[in-house]
Parts: C-alpha cells; sequence; structure tokens
C-alpha cells in the first residue's frame, strides 16, 4: 500500500527541488530561458496536484471523525438495548417479559407457543417486508453500473478530444513549419555561397548540409500525401470525437434515466410502507387461517 504522507513528502521534495532548480536557471539568463519555463511549469502543477492530493487526504482523514462518532452512537444504542433487556421490575425486553407476553397471547387468542413462535408467521412477515426493501435494489444496481458507463464513456470523451486537438494542431502548424523551413534553405543557400567564397570550407558545407536538409523537408511536405494524410486524420480524430461525444450524451441520458426509475421505485417503496401493516397483517392471516383445500 502506498503511504500519503510519504508520497506527499517526495512530492514536496521535488516542488523545492524544482522551485531551486527554476530559480537558477531563470538567473542565468536567455541561456536557460527555456530550462527555468519547463521547471515553473514543473512547480505549477505538482503544487496543484499536491494541494489537490492534501485536500482529498484531509477529507478521507475527516471521515475519522464520522467512524468515532458512529461507534459512540453504536455504544449508546447497546446500552439503551440493554437497560431495556436488564432494567426495573419488568423490563421489555427481558426473556422473562418475552415469556409471559407469549402466554398472555395464547390464552388470548388460542394459539399454542409453537405456532406462535413458529417459522410460518416469521416468514409470512419477512417476505412482505423483503418484498417492499427490494422494490429499489435493481434500480440501485442498474444506476450504478450506469455511473459506471458513464465515467468511461467521459474518459473515452477527453481522449478522443484530445486526439482531435493533436489532428487540428498538426495541420495548422504545418503552414508555419513550412515557411520556416523555406527561410531556412535560402538562408543556408546564402551561406553556404557566401562561406564557400570567404574560403571556410567547413562552415559553408555546414550550410549546405542544412540547406540540403530543409530541401529534403519541403520536398517531404510538397507530397499529395502528406495533405491528404492531416485531413484523413482530422476526419478519423473528428469522426471518432463526435461519436464519443454521442455515446457519452447517450450515457448521460442512461444515468438520468436510471435516476428516474430510481425515483419511482422509491415512491412505490414509500406508498408500500403506508400499507405495510395491514398487508402484513394479512400474510399472517393466510398463515392462522389457510384457505380450505379445493373439493375434489
Amino acid at each position: 500500500m502506498t503511504d500519503i504522507a510519504t508520497t506527499l513528502a517526495q512530492a514536496k521534495a521535488k516542488l523545492a527541488a524544482w522551485q531551486a532548480e527554476a530559480a537558477t536557471a531563470a538567473a542565468s539568463g536567455a541561456a536557460q530561458a527555456q530550462t527555468a519555463d519547463a521547471a515553473w511549469d514543473a512547480v505549477a502543477a505538482i503544487e496543484a496536484a499536491t494541494a489537490h492530493a492534501e485536500g482529498l487526504r484531509g477529507q478521507i482523514l475527516a471521515r475519522n471523525d464520522s467512524l468515532t462518532a458512529a461507534l459512540a452512537a453504536r455504544s449508546a444504542a447497546l446500552a439503551s438495548a440493554e437497560k431495556a433487556r436488564s432494567d426495573g421490575a419488568t423490563p421489555p425486553i427481558a426473556d422473562a417479559t418475552a415469556t409471559a407476553l407469549r402466554a398472555s397471547l395464547v390464552s388470548a387468542t388460542g394459539l399454542t407457543a409453537a405456532k406462535l413462535d413458529g417459522a410460518n408467521l416469521k416468514t409470512a412477515v419477512a417476505a412482505v417486508d423483503t418484498g417492499i426493501a427490494t422494490l429499489d435494489d435493481a434500480a440501485i444496481s442498474a444506476l450504478a453500473s450506469v455511473l459506471v458507463t458513464l465515467e468511461n464513456k467521459l474518459q473515452d470523451s477527453e481522449d478522443a478530444e484530445a486526439a482531435a486537438d493533436a489532428a487540428l494542431t498538426a495541420a495548422e502548424a504545418s503552414p508555419a513549419i513550412i515557411a520556416d523551413d523555406l527561410d531556412k534553405a535560402l538562408l543556408a543557400r546564402e551561406a553556404a555561397l557566401r562561406l564557400a567564397a570567404a574560403g571556410n570550407t567547413p562552415a559553408a558545407v555546414l550550410a549546405y548540409v542544412d540547406y540540403q536538409a530543409a530541401r529534403a523537408r519541403l520536398a517531404s511536405a510538397a507530397a499529395p500525401a502528406v495533405a491528404t494524410a492531416l485531413q484523413t486524420d482530422w476526419n478519423t480524430a473528428r469522426d471518432a470525437q463526435l461519436s464519443a461525444v454521442a455515446d457519452l450524451l447517450a450515457a448521460q441520458v442512461a444515468v438520468i434515466q436510471a435516476q428516474l426509475e430510481l425515483s419511482r421505485k422509491r415512491a412505490s417503496m414509500v406508498a408500500k410502507l403506508a400499507t405495510r401493516d395491514a398487508d402484513a397483517a394479512t400474510a399472517v392471516d393466510a398463515v392462522l387461517n389457510p384457505p380450505p383445500p379445493p373439493g375434489p
């Protein structure tokens, strides 16, 4: 198990190191400007991640108090039950009180003690309560399932958006890349001529190599397949994102529908609870007074 305190400490150590690196790079001037920018970006990212983790840690640890309160409430409830079992002349849930109640009912109803404590009566009442309790079980399971699907579709949509952004960025960056390569080729050509005339052979050769490299990149960019690929990549990413958005919407609709169904089931449960005693009494009566068997 990963220890959150250790991980936070390690993250804060990295934060301090990157802050120092950023400050040192920034003090070094233009030569280290890119390094400084990258380090400051890392500092900002780890600060945000650490703050988020600490916030979650605080929320999680705060639940310790909730658990302590729950255990204290449980102890109090057990104490109340024990008091009802043991305090006073006739504790209401003591064994002796239960025995006396059974005897009174046997006398008043004409039923036997075995019949009163029989499994049939308990089963009949339990069936009513189970029927009420399970009204929303399937709806809760269905909602949980579509919530998982929604989370997955949300991630899929974010991934598809990133892919579409990358495809569009590649196409949008292409003109600037071509213009830059053209500038490099022209500059390298002039440099090669100038340096060769000045007798600086190594520098002239280097400029010529740069010139040929820029020409090769321009030739590659001019191939129709490159533009086709940029268009195809965008079409594919665009269609995938549209599909992901549609899937996300469908998942959202499914969640809304499941929430509605759960609300309906809970409304039905409330209605059943309102008649629970009457329904349970009917079930008990059916056990005590079963219908006569069908005639021959």
